[in-house]
């Protein structure tokens, strides 16, 4: 095997401590929290200033040019022999993935790259582009003169596997499963009340991942595609043993779930505290991600199993983690709350055994003249000061050398006119493009600024201090 330039030797060899990013100056951007209030409503605090660092701050870093990529977006930073297929490689303390040519490959993604529904978007749309291959070739090239490397989520993938095809490109995209929503929904346990991850105790919900996995087979064989996701935000963060008891039939699986772990680990009913609570959706969590592994690992062992994108307290939850590590082979993270990486995040991350990827954050900017309350996104005031809050998250997770990707999220504005988006998706500026399929400018130059420099930046925080 190949290894990193001969700097990584050095690290090997000597045990010298990598760097720590050091900056000659920073700026304040004036930021609004978002939170919801006891009755789930959300709300934005005031506006208040959170210090901030961009690439051209580091610290005797001085890049001369872009990252030289290959046709998926790699590096030579790290090469491994190559599989034909994206893996994921360790070399010293960071983790990368690698590409089918077996190059590094750190994951820049967007989230949603996909047409906008509504009638202006519709309008907009005719104006901008003859046709979906059209617009799929644009964005390709445009996403990638911005430093991104692939699709995220709920992307396009019918027409970014289309546009391959007929152009032999490398667009690198993830599918989205959604095995145990897609379940419930099938079930119709949701209209019961039933809760959601009851369901991965249903004898039948294997059965239903063999199923809705085999609709993906003719993806099996594709180098294109990095991995799947099996569903998205699954609610881990609640009191599920009171949930589940709630269902109270001797017939329920789940229900004989809970009664039998609360017996095996001498636990009463009534006397539950939150750190059973977190034990025990660790106990789903590890059913779930086994069901699913086993059955996505039988039927497509090219590629890799992303998890389920995890949120709120349940990223943080270690039963939940340690359920992750046993069997993805990369944790996924949506990302709100926090500016950047903050102290905990980053000390439970990094003594992970399995790399981590961010799959959802992003900003909202003032000046888009939007109503901007739906999504979790901080809202700043202009598109310039979204480009300083990109740059600045990157840099923090950079250092964490146990982050392999990260995910904006999304492509394209919410239309307020598309009244078939979700409560989550109405009338906020998360895109780097407006509806009428118009870049932000200050905010598409910032990404490029950094995106391009990533290989580059984690050869720099990881070389040996001077």
């Amino acid at each position: 095997m190949r290894v990193y330039l001969p700097i990584y030797c050095m690290l090997f060899f000597l045990n010298l401590k990598a760097q720590t990013l050091h900056f000659t100056d920073s700026t304040n951007i004036q930021a609004k929290v978002w939170n919801k209030d006891k009755e789930k409503k959300v709300t934005y605090s005031n506006w208040k200033t959170y210090t901030s660092h961009s690439i051209e701050m580091i610290k005797g870093f001085n890049p001369t040019e872009n990252d030289r990529r290959d046709n998926y977006g790699g590096n030579d930073i790290f090469v491994t022999k190559a599989s034909g297929y994206f893996k994921v490689s360790k070399n010293d303390d960071r983790f990368l993935f690698t590409d089918p040519l077996g190059n590094a490959y750190f994951n820049v993604g967007v989230n949603g790259i996909r047409t906008g529904k509504s009638e202006n978007n519709t309008k907009a749309f005719n104006e901008n582009f003859n046709s979906i291959d059209q617009w799929i070739a644009k964005t390709h090239l445009d996403i990638s003169t911005f430093g991104f490397n692939s699709a995220g989520s709920w992307s396009d993938i019918n027409s970014i596997i289309a546009y391959n095809k007929k152009t032999k490109s490398h667009f690198v995209y993830c599918t989205q499963l959604s095995l145990l929503s897609s379940f419930s929904q099938n079930k119709k346990t949701n209209a019961l009340n039933y809760p959601v991850l009851a369901n991965v105790f249903n004898p039948s919900f294997g059965e239903w991942c063999h199923e809705k996995i085999l609709e993906y087979k003719d993806k099996f064989k594709d180098p294109n595609l990095l991995g799947h996701f099996s569903d998205n935000e699954l609610p881990f963060q609640e009191k599920l043993i009171t949930t589940f008891l709630k269902i109270n039939d001797d017939n329920d699986p789940a229900f004989k779930a809970v009664i039998e772990w609360l017996k095996r680990n001498n636990l009463e009913k009534e006397n539950i505290n939150e750190n059973d609570e977190s034990r025990f959706s660790g106990f789903i969590a590890e059913n779930y991600f086994k069901i699913v592994n086993d059955v996505l690992k039988q039927l497509d062992p090219n590629h890799l199993y992303l998890g389920s994108r995890l949120h709120a307290s349940a990223k943080n939850n270690p039963a939940v983690l340690r359920a992750a590590e046993k069997y993805v082979d990369v944790i996924s993270i949506n990302y709100y709350g926090s500016w950047d990486l903050n102290t905990k995040s980053n000390e439970q991350w990094s003594s992970l055994s399995k790399p981590f990827m961010i799959t959802e954050f992003y900003t909202k900017g003032e000046d888009a003249n939007m109503e901007n309350l739906s999504g979790a996104g901080w809202i700043v005031k202009t598109q310039k000061d979204r480009g300083m809050h990109y740059q600045n998250f990157i840099l923090s997770f950079l250092q964490n050398k146990n982050c392999i990707g990260i995910h904006w999220f999304r492509y394209q504005d919410n239309d307020p006119t598309d009244k078939t988006a979700d409560i989550s998706n109405k009338d906020s500026n998360k895109g780097m493009i407006n509806t009428s399929y118009h870049w932000y400018k200050p905010l598409t130059d910032a990404m490029s600024g950094i995106n391009n420099k990533i290989y580059q930046l984690i050869q720099f925080i990881d070389s040996p201090i001077k």
